[in-house]
């Protein structure tokens, strides 16, 4: 009896065994298919005297994927619509790049740096039955205007003042000042968070803190979002 039993034990185990095969085998069989791509760089820079750019993306995955391109305002601004992208949206081979052309329409001249970003968005056309994944790769990107000369060091221009309770942070300049999200008040070494990694031409945040800080510290970052070595500016009275 007792080798009949473990004969009769034998079927259920290699069944449960098959089944779990067999889950595995679904679970493989609808795993999504993800884009997957490579930016030329971790910024554009448009120069207004030159007017157009050109960016490469490479499709890094397996499958072709559809890319599609926009531009979009960070200063309530509408500069993005003077820009024409060419082409907006594309197909990209597997292992295969293709070429993005940001052409700046004839206008006004620019008085100041504009920085837009620069969002990527690729899905891959994968086989039928198979999930879709988009994957977005965003970026900035900054117009040049060919009145304002470059600099490699815009944060300069940084002023800042306290008001009540309230860090003021100006930039006066006409340059776009990329940089760290938080700062360090001295004394204290207390951190204060900042909503983005910029600040615009002309643009005044305020910040909540407390105490009457005397210095910042900061982060500047490059033009393309690198970090650079922190910085240290007076706090006006």
């Amino acid at each position: 009896m007792s080798i009949t039993s473990r004969k009769n034990a034998h079927p259920p185990l290699l069944l449960s065994i098959l089944l779990g095969l067999g889950l595995l085998v679904s679970l493989l069989m609808v795993t999504p298919a993800q884009a997957s791509f490579k930016l030329e760089s971790t910024g554009i820079i448009l120069n207004e005297s030159e007017g157009r750019v050109s960016f490469n993306i490479q499709n890094t995955s397996s499958a072709p994927l559809l890319l599609v391109t926009k531009l979009i305002d960070l200063d309530g601004g509408n500069l993005s619509k003077q820009i024409l992208i060419s082409p907006p949206i594309t197909r990209i081979d597997a292992d295969q790049s293709q070429q993005v052309n940001f052409v700046l329409k004839k206008g006004a001249p620019l008085t100041h740096e504009v920085l837009l970003k620069a969002s990527f968005e690729g899905v891959s056309q994968a086989v039928d039955n198979s999930a879709k994944m988009p994957i977005r790769q965003d970026i900035g990107f900054i117009v040049q205007p060919s009145s304002v000369a470059q600099t490699k060091t815009p944060w300069e221009d940084l002023k800042f003042s306290v008001e009540g309770q309230q860090l003021v942070i100006t930039n006066p300049g006409k340059h776009v000042i990329r940089l760290a999200p938080q700062l360090t008040l001295l004394p204290g070494n207390k951190i204060v968070p900042l909503e983005n990694y910029y600040l615009l031409a002309g643009e005044t945040k305020r910040l909540a803190i407390s105490g009457n800080p005397t210095s910042i510290i900061l982060t500047p970052l490059s033009r393309y979002g690198f970090k650079l070595p922190e910085v240290t500016l007076p706090v006006s009275k």
